[in-house]
């Protein structure tokens, strides 16, 4: 059996603040340290109590292919998530933002904004036609107030598209990482419950063995708290995340049809046909 000093993690400590995206540790499988994916995260290994060689205790066989799923499934819905966001705002910075606050592209505000201030410049600047033949300078307000229109309108289906995704970004923002805090409890408990084992061995007395019980009834307890958690608050709502992804969708296909419906429709009729200046006729 190996001893506490041993077996200690020289990441143990106070849990850091969550992130959003990313996975929080690495897992032990078959007693190994497996590398998460994920390298660049900056929780990597922090919420792990394991160390990068074998270990004689391990999760069981079932809380084991629990974790493993979680992992995956959490590796899955970040890249969605990032996806969807992508999506959402087109614009690589400000998706990765949009779970702290809505932040959108601000080109339209910026060209509408543009268009406004030029013509009330514009205006007072020289005028077209003579003195007794003056002619109106066309206006570039409709443009303006369009563009300003589709700011509102962007701004607001973005709003409503992060309310249609609030399922699946509360697993990945709360959920997972109440996940990852239960399964540092129960991997710690394990620790010492080892730890208990080798103290009931060097010393064979009743003492020893009440503590290696009770850090028995812990380690389970611990074990079922976080089992329990995965069924009831992951895998129990992935139904919720799907149909916030369908819901997602939907909401994608009306916000096209209201920003087209923004724009004027400035199509020339079929029957009219332009004037020829031209004094080339075609040929016959």
């Amino acid at each position: 059996m190996t001893t506490r000093e041993s077996t200690r993690s020289t990441d143990e400590g106070p849990l850091p603040e969550r992130a959003f995206y990313g996975l929080a540790v690495s897992l032990p499988i078959d007693n190994l340290y497996v590398k998460n994916k994920i390298q660049d995260h900056p929780n990597h290994g922090i919420f792990s109590s394991i160390l990068k060689r074998k270990r004689k205790f391990a999760m069981t066989d079932e809380a084991k292919k629990m974790c493993q799923q979680v992992e995956a499934y959490k590796s899955c819905a970040d890249r969605l998530h990032l996806s969807l966001m992508f999506m959402l705002v087109e614009n690589p910075v400000t998706s990765k933002q949009l779970h702290e606050r809505v932040a959108i592209d601000l080109s339209c505000s910026t060209a509408g904004s543009y268009l406004r201030f030029y013509e009330a410049i514009n205006r007072k600047g020289r005028k077209l036609g003579t003195k007794s033949n003056s002619k109106e300078i066309e206006s570039v307000e409709p443009a303006a107030k369009t563009l300003l229109a589709m700011n509102v309108e962007q701004e607001k289906r973005c709003r409503k598209q992060l309310e249609n995704l609030k399922a699946l970004s509360k697993f990945i923002g709360e959920d997972y990482w109440e996940y990852a805090r239960l399964r540092k409890v129960y991997w710690e408990a394990m620790e010492q419950y080892d730890e208990a084992v080798t103290n009931q061995n060097k010393e064979r007395s009743e003492q020893a063995e009440q503590a290696t019980a009770s850090a028995q009834t812990k380690r389970n307890d611990c074990r079922m708290k976080m089992m329990d958690f995965i069924v009831k608050s992951i895998n129990d709502q992935r139904g919720k995340h799907a149909e916030a992804v369908l819901k997602f969708r939907d909401e994608a296909i009306l916000y096209h049809k209201a920003m087209s419906d923004l724009i004027p429709d400035l199509k020339v009729e079929a029957d009219a046909k332009p004037e020829s200046k031209s004094s080339i006729k075609p040929p016959k």
